[in-house]
């Protein structure tokens, strides 16, 4: 049998028992008794349809009451939305084509970040004169495949989420199976913490969406042939921290999860996100008053920014 006959007939397994395991499910998987989640992430507020250019939207940041900035996958660009309006105020070209994943604003800079983990710190990117552009290559690599990042304010530092193999180390291939992870790298110092900020126990995610046996088998088969891939239906993709109560939300587009921790690591709630809703689910960030957006690709159609008030 080849391996792409495999892959196709491991995909069919989960398709199809992860399709029947969600049907009549309800909107929260797991959720601890003393932790209230207080949005509805099926039933946005708002939703803005995004130009031709950003149906590939991957990350999304918060500038002001009028504005989120994002970008896309393929291409070098900044893009500055105006929320007010409903359109796109600005473009700001920083580098060439390139897979970037996330953005991040800290004062007057942005930051985006590849998939193989290279970060590019644009200095004052609102000025209309060419930016600055500095990159600072990490520890990280293609098989990390990052597509997360987030600023965490308490330590002034940027939190990194691994889609792909969760640790540096060569040596922990069998491990790497079982977590997902984030890291914690310091702008300032241009240094990224070899140590985990905090890993994600898969088999609590298997445990949590209560999976039936049809897909924990086409899960095991799955991670049998990339240890890498570990829970196949929770790969995050995009990540932020709450400006009210610091916990993290760590987005997931495929297995169309969201996933709240504290700064520990532990798991206060696993949402369900309606995939009618969230095609493709990317970048995640919060106003400072709690307001919730959330960037879907448009999976051949127009991407999207949707916007959820804190209840």
């Amino acid at each position: 049998m080849t391996l792409k006959l495999i892959t196709i007939l491991l995909g069919s397994i989960l398709f199809f028992s992860c399709s029947f395991t969600k049907r009549n499910k309800p909107e929260i998987y797991f959720r601890l008794d003393e932790y209230e989640f207080r949005y509805d992430v099926n039933s946005p507020e708002k939703t803005w349809d995004m130009p031709h250019e950003l149906a590939e939207i991957s990350g999304l940041t918060y500038i002001d009451k009028n504005r989120l900035a994002c970008n896309q996958d393929e291409k070098g660009n900044i893009y500055i939305y105006n929320i007010k309006k409903g359109e796109l105020e600005d473009k700001i070209k920083f580098n060439g084509p390139g897979d970037y994943e996330a953005i991040e604003i800290i004062g007057n800079d942005m930051w985006i970040i590849k998939s193989n983990g290279h970060l590019y710190r644009v200095k004052d990117f609102m000025k209309k004169n060419k930016p600055k552009v500095h990159k600072h290559k990490t520890l990280f690599d293609d098989r990390n495949n990052i597509e997360g990042m987030g600023y965490y304010p308490a330590r002034k530092t940027l939190l990194i989420a691994c889609k792909g193999y969760p640790f540096l180390e060569e040596k922990k291939q069998k491990e790497a199976k079982r977590y997902k992870a984030v890291y914690e790298y310091n702008p300032e110092t241009d240094k990224l913490n070899k140590k985990p900020f905090f890993l994600i126990p898969l088999d609590s995610i298997r445990h949590y969406k209560n999976y039936n046996t049809m897909t924990l088998i086409g899960i095991e088969l799955s991670s049998e042939f990339d240890n890498a891939e570990g829970e196949v239906s929770f790969k995050p993709s995009g990540i932020a921290v709450h400006p009210v109560t610091g916990n993290i939300y760590v987005l997931a587009s495929v297995g169309k999860t969201l996933a709240v921790l504290n700064p520990q690591g532990r798991i206060l709630a696993l949402i369900s996100l309606n995939k009618k809703i969230h095609k493709q689910p990317e970048g995640i960030c919060f106003s400072p008053d709690g307001t919730l957006y959330i960037s879907n690709e448009g999976k051949g159609s127009k991407g999207t920014i949707m916007e959820f008030y804190m209840k």
